[in-house]
């Protein structure tokens, strides 16, 4: 079998294409002492006077790469509502990324927390969310996948959409209180 790319992976003629804008690194007060990349995308359809749904990414690296093109597609055909995405990258202490296994991992309302606590409220300085839990979506894989269970495990008021590729479930955090 030869894999090809599914249509809505692709640009189309015609479709309105929105903006990723890379965000200045986030300092987290919930992970002491940990820095991060992070990214939005904003569709072209967004309109300040009707707030959007929110989708976030960890390891946002990645799926910043492919998501603004599906999420481009599917909006334009009114197959899904007019969505922000959120892309963040774990934090880290001495070096980018080293603090990922702690903040994916643990089994905490720690990273539900992060989202709502810093990151959404910063968003939300030029961009207007919706705030119901069927308007938010996360996603993540293997450890990103997990941490997205535990969100909405979490927060279910706060997110009732998960998207778990992969997910560890298990206990591969290091430590006696993990």
């Amino acid at each position: 079998e030869v894999w090809e790319m599914h249509p809505d992976s692709r640009e189309h003629p015609g479709v309105p294409k929105g903006i990723v804008k890379q965000m200045p690194p986030w300092e987290s007060r919930i992970f002491g002492g940990t820095k991060r990349d992070w990214w939005i995308y904003l569709p072209a359809q967004y309109r300040a006077e009707n707030p959007a749904a929110v989708m976030v990414f960890q390891d946002g690296n990645g799926p910043r790469s492919w998501a603004p093109t599906v999420f481009d597609n599917l909006i334009a055909r009114n197959d899904m509502p007019v969505t922000v995405g959120v892309f963040i990258e774990p934090g880290g202490t001495k070096a980018p990324r080293d603090n990922r296994s702690f903040e994916y991992d643990t089994l905490s309302d720690q990273y539900a927390r992060f989202l709502l606590e810093e990151i959404l409220p910063e968003v939300e300085k030029t961009v207007k969310l919706r705030h119901d839990a069927a308007s938010r979506a996360i996603a993540g894989q293997s450890s990103g996948g997990i941490c997205a269970f535990t969100v909405a495990w979490e927060r279910p008021n706060a997110f009732s959409k998960v998207i778990s590729w992969t997910g560890s479930f298990t206990n591969i955090a290091a430590g006696d209180n993990l």
